[in-house]
């Protein structure tokens, strides 16, 4: 099915199928799906290899002099203070900032697993899956959006994971350089494609799943959504010159 952003008359987003005009609809996006995080199992901060692994006796073979595992007195066995337990220092048990490496530059996007959980580990599923590597920013309206993650060179669609369900917080709104789920008319469509607002949309904002902000590479954002775009055969606003997503990675790694 066709990917389309509901938005009002006078802003048609016509995204996969038909020209613009045609219906009011859904359009900036298109999929979605759901995934886990990985996080450090355990969490324990053990790694001895001797039976209970300290000398606290505190029989929990975490290896401490605390007798907690860790040495931020929240007992959760790592040095964070988050309290996951996790051993990380992003809270989640992952790294929540991706660059996305394209023909025109790198854009970096801070996540937001805390009130986009469902959302956030189905884009970092696609990505940990190298989903993205080598697709194109297929759809693009300067002073609106750039939209991508689901098509190759060519107008190629890949196949995705399921759908997943449509996820929204007023604490995640539609603001200059936000990433959100594009769908199809279905609220609850969205798969692997994504877009981010050039310039704040918040007409947007509980009808679309965002999830993140842009944190540095404005100029690139600005950059892509300047390009010449013409219609190819049932798409509109494909950009004349591929925009190719080179890589989508962590930027902690």
């Amino acid at each position: 099915m066709q990917a389309r952003l509901v938005v009002p008359a006078l802003l048609c987003l016509c995204s996969l199928g038909p020209a613009c005009g045609e219906d009011v609809g859904d359009d900036v996006g298109d999929e979605l799906s759901s995934g886990t995080e990985t996080s450090n199992p355990d969490g324990d901060g053990d790694g001895d290899t001797t039976g209970d692994g300290d000398t606290t006796g505190d029989g929990d073979g975490d290896g401490d002099t605390t007798g907690d595992g860790d040495t931020t007195g929240d007992g959760d066995g790592d040095t964070t203070g988050d309290g996951d337990g996790d051993g990380d220092t992003t809270g989640d048990g992952d790294c929540n900032e991706v660059v996305i490496s394209t023909s025109l530059g790198e854009m970096y996007i801070g996540l937001d697993p805390v009130n986009a959980p469902i959302t956030v580990a189905n884009f970092k599923a696609y990505v940990d899956a190298g989903f993205y590597d080598g697709t194109i920013f297929h759809r693009v309206m300067d002073g609106f959006m750039i939209q991508g993650g689901g098509f190759t060179p060519g107008m190629v669609a890949k196949m995705t994971m399921p759908p997943i369900v449509l996820e929204t917080s007023p604490e995640l709104t539609h603001v200059d350089g936000a990433i959100s789920m594009a769908r199809t008319p279905e609220p609850d469509s969205a798969t692997s494609q994504f877009f981010i607002c050039d310039g704040p949309q918040h007409f947007l904002d509980g009808d679309y799943a965002a999830f993140g902000v842009l944190s540095n590479g404005a100029d690139v954002l600005a950059a892509i959504s300047a390009v010449s775009v013409a219609d190819q055969g049932q798409f509109d606003n494909v950009p004349v010159e591929d925009v190719v997503i080179n890589s989508v990675s962590y930027s902690c790694d």
